[in-house]
């Protein structure tokens, strides 16, 4: 018989056949399993697989498609309230009656039917922002509808129904807030009148109502439809929004419309409307200037008028970038500045003469506006936009014999950043400055009463006349008497007088200063002394002295207080009538060479000496002095407690104060008139200076002891005296006033003693490494102490002689080591925790560590650091992975192991960087998977031959995880598993999901080794089913033992055709 094999259906790589014998000739007859000997027929057939053998039909399997029995929706319509859900009606035929027996879905979303019949459901669904979205109806027993009349699939389309805008119109501006009401309203982004877009506003927003900004109209047309846009959907609707010119604000009034050429005033430009667009991009045009907006109102805006030259200029305003047309006003301001005239024509040749310039466009800014008289400064008093009130200055270069008048111009000039301008006037101003029109005073009288300086003056026109003496004046007023000449008369309080001299000045308000012809004219305040307080005291100072008096203050601080006999007053304060100042004694004085002291006291106020009108004596008696005797002092570490011994050192209701160099107080604690005891913060050795004083009696002399106390830093013990030659023992060193200003050290030969505490009786140190004997001295602020000696000797050297560790259990031999409270291990610099000692044996239990390797170091409190040599190893482990799969792309990962190192460690999958993420610890890390190689991601195209794996299962490629810390490879193997295909296990039992799926499906494991080198042009792979065991792998093939005999396969090319399997 001739054979016939076609190769066309064969799979995998050059294949080949053979053939062989199984039986040679021979009949079999049997029955044939299932209905082989099915033939063609013209309906559709229903057949039933057992194990791959279809089933024998004894009836009729036939199967029809019916479109009498298929239901058909021609049309679905979505409709929403206010509430979470929507309604769904679906319209058509073939709906039947029975409501258990339908179910309708939208976006795969279970909707509730709540009314049904042949041609209508209805159902409720919740509510679906606007889109297109599946729909699919199942009608039990007849199967699913079809979309009439396309016979495709059904969707529900939901868009945005805009029913009214509120309010129906605005002006062509825009700007003005309107609300949008219809519904599927949460999905609008956005919003355009006409072309232009409407700003939404999200504040109250929700699916029936939208506000947002109208825009300016622009060059649309006045009825504008209004169009709402859902992602890539547009929803149109006209006849809803209008502009409205009527509607448009308008200028209606003006605040001035005049201005000086300076500028600078304020300008109220009142808008109709306006509040509807506060907030808004409002610019002011005045000319050519954009003047800066300072307010905005319900009624307008408020701008600074520009600095302009004098004419007339446009004012316009923007709102939104559009004018705003005026109503029953003229937007024009007229810029102008001109001088009409000056009161009066003439006056003093001494100036003074008030002069009133009246005229327009003044600026009310006295910065902006100077007035000139002959090149000299007319000082300006006040300033209003039609008046300046100016002072004039004295006539130039006028002597007492010359007697005729003088004419000067008079000048006003604006001047505002660029603009300067000299104002213009109809004709030539002029001031004349006059012999006649100069008042004249003859006579000058000054007498001091009850606390007053009475000025009396005569001459003529001095009616109405003011008296000026330094920064003091006072009304002239006239007195009647028998005299033929004209008498005046004003009073000064003396309290309001500084000391000092000052020309008698008399100005007439009309015509100016006076002339003083009179044989005083000046006047001297001299500062005058009533009495002191405490008028005796210490001879060695230190009171509080009290100066009463007349014209004591100084405007310029320039007060001192003199004493005699090498004393000085420092001043504390001073006023009108008295000052305060500390009696202090010369450096160099002899305080107790005499007994008593009488001291007079003067002032100088300006540099004007005073006089005595009472008892300007202050007296210094021995008896009133307090002496110091002895000064004693101790410590306790914190404070010091001084006793101080004496005579007179306080009295009843006068506490003393003690100051330590002048400056820190020392708290009294108990005093009375032969001891004071205080005490302060620690004082560092060195020498201080002491002074008591009272605010009565004075400072305290010091008589037989002197007032410089001498603290030496005192050691009267150190301990231990032996340490480790390794160094590290804790040498404590106790005295007193050990803790300098500066710098305190401890040194052992020169070398330093590292100071880990320090107080005033106490200080704690770190010797150095060191053997034999070793001399000790206390360095304080530049001065050495020598203390003693301290040895170092290997007797008194703990060691550590041998290592054991399980884990984190370490067992140490040692010598000299007993007490568990001294002793501290440290594994590199961390601790090793729960330390117990049995004889020579030591435990404790080391910290997780970075892998690495790390020294064991030992401590011993007082006697230093022990002699070690050990060493111990942390290694790096991966025990568990968590979250360990995922598809093609990667994802995070979480690893739990020991010896990760933060900074130091490196994680690969398939050889591939893997992204650490978050905080790593030494036992917890985590990373992203990198996106899976091409050349590995091309076998997910592979399958294996069973029809349930393929249908319900996955196909997975395992990468090993790889983790490195610097030189050290990881213990433990554990993989991340690249899931083939879109769906991924999820929920709480995704692992042991993932798990099942790998029992019987295609895996791919894969290594850096099965990566190969570089220089290989092509990855090789070995695929086995998943009861195959690798028994040997290389770079290039890989070998395992499967259910009948070994298996070994290369694979050296990978074609993807979803047709077929290959293997």
């Amino acid at each position: 018989d001739l054979c016939q094999v076609s190769a066309e259906n064969l799979t995998g790589l050059k294949p080949t056949v053979s053939t062989r014998v199984v039986y040679d000739g021979g009949v079999f007859i049997g029955p044939i399993f299932g209905d082989m000997l099915a033939t063609l027929h013209n309906q559709t057939q229903v057949v039933v697989m057992v194990n791959d053998v279809p089933a024998n039909c004894s009836g009729s399997c036939s199967f029809q498609f019916s479109r009498e029995l298929t239901p058909i929706v021609r049309d679905v319509e979505y409709s929403s309230g206010e509430g979470p859900q929507a309604t769904v009606v679906l319209r058509g035929d073939g709906f039947g009656e029975e409501q258990p027996g339908l179910q309708v879905e939208v976006n795969n979303r279970s909707c509730h039917v709540t009314a049904l019949n042949q041609t209508q459901v209805v159902c409720r669904v919740p509510r679906l922002p606007a889109g297109t979205y599946p729909v699919t109806l199942l009608v039990t027993p007849h199967g699913f509808a079809l979309r009439a009349p396309t016979g495709q699939g059904i969707f529900l389309t939901v868009q945005p129904a805009l029913g009214a805008v509120e309010p129906p119109s605005a002006s062509e501006i825009g700007g003005l807030r309107v609300t949008l009401r219809g519904t599927n309203l949460e999905g609008v982004n956005a919003v355009l009148f006409g072309s232009q877009p409407c700003p939404i506003l999200e504040e109250g927003r929700n699916s029936t109502r939208i506000q947002c900004q109208v825009p300016s109209r622009g060059t649309e047309d006045a009825a504008v439809h209004v169009t709402l846009i859902s992602g890539n959907q547009s929803t149109t609707v006209t006849n809803l929004f209008q502009y409205d010119p009527s509607l448009n604000p308008a200028l209606v009034s003006l605040s001035r419309n005049r201005s000086g050429i300076a500028g600078g005033e304020e300008l109220h430009i009142g808008i109709s409307q306006f509040a509807n667009y506060q907030g808004s991009d409002v610019k002011v045009q005045i000319g050519d200037s954009w003047p800066q907006i300072q307010a905005q109102t319900e009624r307008g805006v408020n701008v600074t008028l520009p600095a302009l030259p004098a004419g007339w200029y446009n004012i316009s305003v923007l709102i939104n970038g559009i004018a705003v047309t005026s109503n029953r006003v003229e937007p024009l301001i007229q810029y102008l500045s001109e001088i009409f005239s000056i009161e009066p024509c003439c006056g003093s040749v001494l100036g003074g003469t008030l002069l009133t310039i009246s005229g327009v466009g003044f600026s009310q800014n006295p910065a902006l506006v100077s007035v000139s008289m002959d090149n000299q400064t007319c000082t300006i008093t006040h300033l209003e936009e039609e008046t300046i009130w100016c002072l004039t200055p004295p006539a130039v270069n006028l002597s007492n014999e010359d007697s005729r008048d003088i004419s000067v111009s008079v000048n006003v000039a604006i001047s505002s950043g660029s603009l300067q301008q000299a104002l213009s006037a109809n004709k030539t101003i002029t001031f004349n400055y006059q012999r006649a029109l100069t008042p004249l005073v003859t006579a000058v009288e000054t007498e001091i009463t009850d606390g007053s300086l009475l000025l009396s003056f005569q001459g003529i026109n001095i009616t109405g006349s003011m008296a000026k003496l330094g920064h003091s004046e006072c009304q002239l007023e006239f007195q009647r008497g028998n005299q033929s000449a004209m008498s005046y008369q004003c009073s000064l309080p003396l309290n309001s007088l500084e000391p000092g001299t000052f020309p008698i000045q008399v100005i007439q308000r009309q015509l100016g200063y006076a002339q003083v012809t009179a044989r005083q004219q000046a006047l001297t305040i001299t500062p005058q002394i009533t009495s002191i307080f405490p008028s005796q005291g210490s001879i060695c100072g230190g009171m509080l002295l009290t100066i009463s008096g007349i014209a004591l203050k100084s405007r310029k601080n320039s007060v001192q207080v003199s004493l005699e006999s090498n004393y000085s007053c420092e001043v504390q304060k001073s006023d009108n009538d008295s000052i305060s100042c500390v009696v202090l004694p010369g450096a160099h004085s002899q305080w107790l060479a005499v007994a008593s002291r009488a001291l007079s006291v003067t002032v100088a106020v300006n540099g004007v000496r005073s006089v005595c009108l009472g008892d300007c004596t202050l007296h210094l008696h021995e008896h009133w002095t307090p002496l110091v005797h002895l000064v004693t002092w101790k410590t306790n570490g914190t404070f010091t407690y001084m006793t101080i011994k004496g005579q007179r050192l306080a009295w009843q209701g006068d506490s003393p104060v003690v100051h330590v160099d002048n400056s820190t107080a020392c708290k009294v604690t108990f005093w009375n008139e032969t001891i004071i005891e205080c005490q302060t913060a620690c004082l560092a050795p060195g020498e201080h200076n002491i002074s008591i004083s009272s605010r009565k009696s004075g400072r305290a002399c010091f008589r037989g002891t002197s007032s410089i106390l001498t603290i030496l830093p005192w050691v009267y013990q150190f301990y231990p005296r032996n340490f480790s030659t390794k160094g590290g023992g804790l040498l404590s060193l106790a005295g007193l006033a050990l803790k300098g200003k500066r710098v305190t050290s401890v040194l052992i030969d020169h070398r330093p003693c590292l100071v880990l505490n320090i107080t005033c009786v106490s200080i704690q140190c770190t010797v150095p490494p060191g053997k034999g004997t070793r001399a000790l001295s206390l360095k304080v602020d530049g001065h050495s102490y020598y203390l003693g000696t301290i040895s170092y000797s290997e007797e008194f050297t703990p060691a550590f002689l041998s290592l054991v560790f399980t884990d984190l259990l370490l067992t140490l031999t040692t010598s000299l080591v007993t007490e568990m409270d001294i002793i501290h291990v440290f594994i590199g610099d961390f601790p090793c925790n729960n330390i117990t000692i049995t004889r020579s044996m030591l435990q404790c239990i080391a910290p997780m560590l970075p892998a690495g390797e790390y020294s064991v170091l030992g401590l011993d409190i007082p006697r230093g650091w022990a002699s070690s040599n050990l060493t111990f190893t942390s290694h790096l482990t991966v025990t568990a992975a968590r979250h360990n799969w995922g598809d093609l792309n990667g994802g995070q990962f979480y690893l739990h192991g020991t010896g990760f190192s933060p900074g130091k460690t490196l994680v690969t999958v398939c050889g591939t960087s893997c992204e650490l993420l978050g905080n790593m610890t030494v036992t917890e890390l985590s990373c992203l998977a990198p996106r899976l190689q091409a050349s590995l991601a091309i076998l997910c195209g592979l399958t294996h031959s069973s029809a349930s794996c393929q249908e319900d299962r996955a196909t997975f490629i395992e990468c090993d995880i790889r983790v490195t810390v610097g030189t050290s490879q990881q213990r433990g193997s554990v993989s991340y598993l690249y899931v083939c295909g879109d769906t991924l296990p999820q929920g709480h039992f995704a692992g042991l999901f993932a798990r099942d799926q790998l029992a019987s499906c295609v895996v791919f494991p894969i290594s850096p080794l099965a990566l190969g080198d570089p220089k290989v042009e092509r990855d090789e792979v070995l695929i086995y089913n998943s009861s195959c065991n690798i028994t040997m792998e290389t770079e290039a093939e890989m070998e395992c033992e499967g259910a009948n005999q070994p298996i070994t396969a290369k694979i050296t090319e990978i074609w993807k055709n979803w047709g077929q399997n290959t293997q």
